[in-house]
């Protein structure tokens, strides 16, 4: 019962800490590094109750979550795929949550269900952000007046970036990164992935192209609130070969 209790308030504590985490990035793309202090500090005594309770599997399980959320968190970020708060927030949730005796192979291990859960809500991004080109489309907007890009180029575009005034780009700049660059007097369309710091830019056209930076925090509160009611989605699929 003890231990019950104590995954329920640990439980509480992470989600309300990551719901504010979540919030200030989906604000601001910031997070401040105290509140993984608080969630850590705030944590801890509640794991070490659910620790010494746990069976041998369930800890071992929990020091690799623990080790792959650190390994892969760190990874992406010194490749520049994600941000350094993305980076501790996995690395929180690695730390503060001891694993489930139920559920299948993925669900055994937090961070790695809550990220497999992240990815698979971020799923949703690319169809918002092509209903948006298409809709600008249909108002009339000629989204690729003056740009160099082939076709392929263009149907990327359509799922993974936006169209937008330039004036909100120069204003809001911590949100998106510039996905044009400018030769010789013309403008070309540039696709890459990682979070790059931005150059100044002198003279822009109304509107730009433009990578939203994905509010990564955000997304892993989602998949750690999936992970905590429902585990890990892949471990639901009826075929999935680690399903149980």
């Amino acid at each position: 019962m003890a231990s019950l209790d104590a995954a329920a308030v640990r439980a509480l504590v992470s989600l309300a800490m990551l719901g504010y985490a979540a919030y200030s990035d989906f604000k601001t793309r910031e997070v401040d590094d105290l509140v993984w202090i608080i969630l850590c500090a705030t944590s801890t005594p509640f794991v070490l109750l659910q620790l010494v309770e746990l069976e041998r599997r369930a800890l071992i399980a929990y020091v690799l979550s623990a080790y792959l959320a650190f390994l892969l968190g760190f990874t992406l970020s010194a490749f520049k795929l994600w941000g350094w708060a993305d980076f501790l927030a996995l690395a929180c949730i690695g730390l503060t949550t001891p694993p489930s005796a139920e559920g299948g192979y993925l669900s055994l291990l937090p961070s790695i269900s809550t990220l497999v859960n992240s990815l698979l809500v971020s799923c949703a991004y690319p169809i918002f952000l092509l209903a948006e080109n298409l809709y600008l489309i249909a108002k009339g907007e000629r989204v690729f007046e003056g740009v160099e890009a082939s076709l392929p180029v263009k149907v990327i575009a359509f799922f993974t970036l936006r169209n937008i005034p330039a004036q909100v780009y120069l204003r809001r700049r911590n949100f998106y990164s510039l996905a044009e660059r400018f030769e010789s007097g013309k403008r070309f369309i540039t696709l890459r992935i990682g979070v790059d710091e931005e150059t100044e830019t002198k003279r822009l056209p109304n509107r730009v192209w433009v990578s939203p930076y994905i509010p990564f925090v955000t997304l892993l509160a989602i998949g750690y609130a999936v992970h905590l009611t429902a585990g890990c989605l892949l471990d639901r699929l009826p075929l999935a070969p680690l399903a149980h």
